[in-house]
């Protein structure tokens, strides 16, 4: 019986030594990752630079979840349809981020008309977004935000297969158009 109580002793205690180095290496990464973030230049308030766009793509934190501004050369003309592309491409293979649009959409059309930009994807847009509330929030704002770095862009309607649709994943309304929120 005392040896079985040691054991458990000499578990609790390495459990504990684990625990306690555990939350030690996360503060640490924590701490290095704040740092990084401060080394983060911040985004540009001005229109679009010549042959890049900005787009919208998710940054996974420890404890979170990060919609951040990214540059992108667009290899042609710079348009709305041309950042929309860059956006479903998603990040470069280097970029710790993650996309913020399921690559398998296609932007089957996209037009701008009194500062209205109606875009249409494909059916994977909704079929292939396997995120939760969050993430389908910063998926609509990434189309959103990055439709509306355009000037000539204030709202956006997002449509599936040439409709208008109630969500993407159930959690954000976007059957209205919708404006760049701050």
């Amino acid at each position: 019986m005392r040896a079985a109580k040691n054991i458990i002793i000499v578990l609790l205690a390495a459990g504990l030594l684990v625990g306690l180095w555990t939350v030690f290496n996360m503060h640490k990464q924590i701490e290095s990752l704040r740092s990084a973030l401060q080394e983060i230049p911040a985004p540009v308030e001005t229109a679009q630079t010549p042959d890049y766009v900005t787009i919208y793509l998710v940054k996974s934190e420890p404890t979170e979840f990060l919609l951040v501004p990214v540059q992108r050369k667009t290899g042609g003309p710079v348009s709305p349809a041309a950042a929309l592309q860059a956006l479903i491409n998603g990040p470069l293979v280097h970029e710790d981020l993650q996309p913020s649009v399921p690559h398998t959409a296609v932007l089957r059309s996209l037009t701008v008309e009194n500062g209205l930009a109606s875009a249409d994807f494909s059916a994977e847009l909704v079929r292939d977004f396997n995120g939760g509330a969050l993430l389908e929030s910063y998926l609509v704002s990434a189309i959103v935000n990055t439709l509306t770095e355009f000037p000539e862009i204030q709202r956006v309607q997002i449509l599936v297969e040439g409709a208008a649709v109630e969500s993407i994943g159930g959690h954000v309304l976007v059957n209205k158009p919708l404006s760049r929120t701050p």
